[in-house]
């Protein structure tokens, strides 16, 4: 013990002490059924750039605020990679009326259905909304539970921390990403 302490007391003073990687907890990997009946996989997913997994239902009034505040970021930093999915804990039940409630608001994320609520189960998801970041090498690297008005904006700064520098390529028949995300006004 006394060794490793050593150890990382050396490379915080010759300022490697930023170099040492951070521990984060693995992602469980999933497949689910959209609103569309498409089939998603987390890590497919992945492979094109960082989630952020939103869990949400339709009573949950903060969710739904959650996600209608992200639209606009979404839409800047999509062409860098980043990916949202929706994901309803709702019952089977109301498979109709979430599917109608999603075609309503347009979200243009992901919107599957974690119906039996599996997915809920393997994040230990208890409160809604929580959300979390997951890279591309599939850790969670940040969580948001709950949201109230203005929470969007850290959201988005941890986003900025797991994206390029530069768009990635557009999809084949896709339009080219604009040159760099815009930045507020007034900052």
């Amino acid at each position: 013990m006394k060794l490793s302490r050593l150890a990382l007391a050396l490379a915080v003073v010759a300022g490697l002490g930023a170099a040492l990687a951070e521990d984060y907890e693995e992602a469980v990997d999933f497949t689910l059924l959209d609103v569309n009946g498409d089939k998603y996989t987390l890590s497919e997913m992945l492979k094109r750039g960082p989630v952020y997994l939103e869990c949400w239902d339709l009573p949950c009034v903060n969710c739904i605020a959650e996600l209608d505040a992200l639209v606009p970021i979404f839409e800047e930093l999509e062409p860098y990679g980043l990916q949202i999915i929706a994901l309803s804990v709702d019952k089977p039940a109301d498979e109709a009326k979430v599917r109608a409630f999603v075609a309503g608001k347009q979200w243009p994320y992901v919107c599957l259905l974690d119906q039996q609520q599996e997915v809920k189960g393997d994040y230990g998801i208890i409160i809604k909304p929580t959300a979390y970041l997951i890279n591309t090498d599939g850790e969670i690297v940040y969580t948001h539970i709950g949201y109230k008005k203005g929470d969007e904006e850290r959201i988005k700064e941890e986003f900025l921390r797991w994206l390029p520098d530069e768009p990635i390529a557009a999809p084949e028949g896709e339009a080219a990403p604009p040159a760099e995300p815009e930045e507020p006004e007034g900052e």
